[in-house]
Order: structure tokens, then C-alpha cells, then sequence
């Protein structure tokens, strides 16, 4: 006779024909899952993300080790079950909640800069690298102040002050004063130039960017203070 495999019969009578364990692992088909591969079965040890029940065992976890519910071919963190494609992104926490890279997290106005440096999110706009606008009222570059250019009277003092923004030589007019001081600082406080009665300032030496200046009538200590801009 021929032998029919899997009844439990030496149909053949010949031992040596196999009839429960076609692929030798020492496992009868009634516990091997795969009686053709000798490399699965209930002595094998588990190999995630390969996409086989090595051990037989359905329960030992081997593509969604989180469970939940996301295999790790789209599951971006397969160790955390609050990460995967159906989540919602939670903005500004830094990880990619829903796997997907192209959800903004950290620059919603995608101007490059991340909510930490950038004081307005929502405007690209207004970032670090953005041009400061004079006199409008908004911190275009978030150095935490509105740039304000002016020519006009600048209380207690009679003053004016001009170009501003200035690349070569700064003019101060000051009226009905009789000594008078003029202070460059620069925003971390340093005094970058102090001049006594000089109405007419060489800025080429000093560094680009954003500074206070204050005109000072030395005898009644009463001041004028603005921020200018020195250009390259």
C-alpha cells in the first residue's frame, strides 16, 4: 500500500516511511503549524517582524509588538501603542503621534523655526531670521521688542535722531541743552560708544544690529532713549 500521511497508520508497513512528521523536527502535524519547514514549530523560538509563527503559537507576538493593532511595517514606534497611524498628532510634544512626518508638530508655520525659538507659530512671517519692521508694533524677528525708527520729538528731551536704520554717520539734534552726552548700548547692556556734545556719530565701527541709544542733558540728568538700526 501507499502511505497516506497524517492517519496514523504504517499503511505501508515500512517505519521508516514517515506519515506525522514530514519535516523530522520531532513534531507531529497535530502541533507543528508548518510539517514542511523544519525551522517552525513548537520549539522554535520566536523571531519578531519576520512575518511567521515560528514557535506555533499565535499568541507570542511577531509584527505588532505594542498590539495595537499597527504591524511594524506601519507602525513608526512598535513599543509604544499610543503611536501609530491612528492616532491624532498632539502638536508641540516632539514625537510623531500619528506616524506620519508630513503632520506639523513643532512648526506649524512651517518658517523653519520650532515653537521654542519662535515667538508666533502660527505666522511665518514672524521667526529669528524674519526682517524687523519699524514702528508697526509687532516682533517680527522675537528679539522681544518692536523696532522704532524716528525723527520726531523724543520726551523729556527735544531731540531727534537720524537716519535710522543708519550705515555710516548717525545725527543728533538737540535743542536748548547745553552739554549733552550720547550713549550707543548694545542690547545685553554694554556701552558701545559714549560721545559729549557731538551731534554727528561714525557708526562704520561698530557691528551691525539693533542698539539703545540715550541722549543725555548732563546738568538736569534728564534723558531721551531709542533703539536705532545699524546696517553693514
Amino acid at each position: 500500500q501507499m502511505e497516506i500521511v497524517y492517519n496514523g497508520i504504517d499503511d505501508d508497513c515500512d517505519p521508516e516511511t514517515l506519515d506525522d512528521d514530514l519535516d523530522q523536527d520531532g513534531f507531529n502535524l497535530v502541533d507543528d503549524c508548518d510539517d514542511e519547514n523544519t525551522d517552525i514549530n513548537p520549539g522554535q523560538m520566536e523571531i519578531v517582524y519576520n512575518g511567521i509563527d515560528d514557535d506555533c503559537n499565535p499568541e507570542t507576538l511577531d509584527d505588532d509588538l505594542d498590539q495595537d493593532g499597527f504591524n511594524l511595517v506601519d507602525d513608526c514606534d512598535d513599543e509604544n501603542a499610543d503611536i501609530n497611524p491612528g492616532q491624532m498628532e498632539i502638536v508641540y510634544n516632539g514625537i510623531d503621534d500619528d506616524c506620519d512626518p508630513e503632520t506639523l508638530d513643532d512648526d506649524l508655520d512651517q518658517d523653519g523655526f520650532n515653537l521654542v525659538d519662535d515667538c508666533d507659530d502660527e505666522n511665518a512671517d514672524i521667526n529669528p531670521d524674519a526682517i524687523e519692521i519699524p514702528n508697526n508694533g509687532i516682533d517680527e524677528n522675537c528679539d522681544g521688542m518692536d523696532l522704532i525708527t524716528s525723527t520726531n520729538e523724543l520726551a523729556p528731551l527735544d531731540v531727534n535722531i537720524y537716519p535710522n536704520p543708519v550705515n555710516f554717520q548717525l545725527f543728533v539734534d538737540v535743542s536748548n541743552v547745553t552739554r549733552f552726552s550720547v550713549s550707543i548700548i548694545s542690547l545685553e547692556g554694554e556701552l558701545v560708544k559714549r560721545l559729549i556734545n557731538s551731534a554727528l556719530i561714525d557708526v562704520t565701527s561698530i557691528h551691525a544690529g539693533l542698539y539703545i541709544i540715550v541722549v543725555e542733558d548732563i546738568e538736569t540728568g534728564q534723558q531721551a532713549i531709542d533703539k536705532i538700526l545699524i546696517m553693514d
